[in-house]
């Protein structure tokens, strides 16, 4: 919960913004057309209202009942279950974004398909430089200083021993850069692949709105749940591993540390419900 609130204020601040947002970084990786950009940007202000209506309640509840949670220790199967109320929330939204956006990805041409490409290919790059450089040891020490600075703005800062229980979760984790990348690289050429299809341009006869919404669907639910049995055994143990990892370090965390993340759940509580009586 930590990770997907840090910065709750930003994203208050940021939440009204969100189809101006939205439709600009979009933009940035498919180079809309003005149509497309015009239709995006509405489809972003639907998707937003009906987030607001619809979600920004069950995400209230969900971080009032995570701050029950946080002056005690937890355990493992704790921390998967608030994990598991935000997959809810995302599988919704997932099925929303998908209704509201097939009509723009069935317009996109395979000159937009090539953008696409060569967006990717340059943060891919920058993603290497973030995770892939350097000697072991100093790949570890980035990843602990910037989960670190992550919980720091949860907890408080940070001591010694708890910095080192992070630095021995990494050690231990399943998960490393070298085979992230290489996900990343498949996930991209699914993607692509599928968005193609999907695409009135290249792919005739052209697949309906509502197989669009399906397809998409399908494709965005693939980040959180893949289809192959194998990635997705993968997948249940990284987040497995996830909840041990950050039940085992809330229990290592001191009083002091404690109430400070109770009162920052508090924090995030608040602002959801301030966003909710916006217009």
């Amino acid at each position: 919960m930590s990770v997907i609130f840090t910065g709750c204020s930003a994203f208050r601040l940021g939440y009204n913004k969100l189809p101006e947002i939205g439709s600009w970084w979009l933009d940035s990786y498919i180079d809309f057309s003005d149509t497309q950009g015009s239709q995006a940007k509405v489809a972003l202000q639907k998707l937003q209202a009906w987030h607001r209506k619809e979600e920004l309640p069950a995400i209230a509840e969900l971080l009032a009942q995570a701050q029950t949670l946080a002056p005690q220790n937890i355990s493992a199967e704790q921390a998967c279950k608030v994990w598991e109320g935000a997959q809810v929330r995302i599988e919704s939204l997932v099925q929303e974004s998908s209704r509201l956006a097939a009509p723009v990805v069935s317009q996109l041409s395979a000159k937009q398909f090539k953008h696409l490409e060569k967006e990717w290919a340059s943060r891919n790059e920058d993603w290497k430089k973030q995770w892939l450089q350097g000697t072991p040891d100093t790949r570890l020490k980035k990843r602990v200083d910037i989960a670190a600075e992550r919980f720091n703005s949860f907890y408080g800062d940070l001591n010694a021993e708890q910095r080192q229980l992070l630095k021995q979760q990494f050690l231990q984790s399943t998960w490393t850069p070298e085979w992230g990348y290489q996900q990343r690289l498949k996930r991209q050429q699914t993607q692509l692949n599928e968005l193609q299809a999907m695409s009135s341009e290249m792919t005739k006869p052209a697949m309906t709105t509502a197989q669009v919404e399906k397809a998409l669907q399908s494709l965005f639910l693939q980040s959180v749940r893949p289809k192959d049995g194998t990635e997705l055994s993968k997948q249940l143990q990284l987040e497995l591993q996830a909840c041990q990892n950050l039940a085992q370090l809330h229990n290592a965390m001191s009083p002091a540390q404690r109430l400070k993340a109770q009162r920052k759940l508090k924090d995030y509580e608040t602002d959801v419900r301030e966003l909710m009586k916006m217009n």
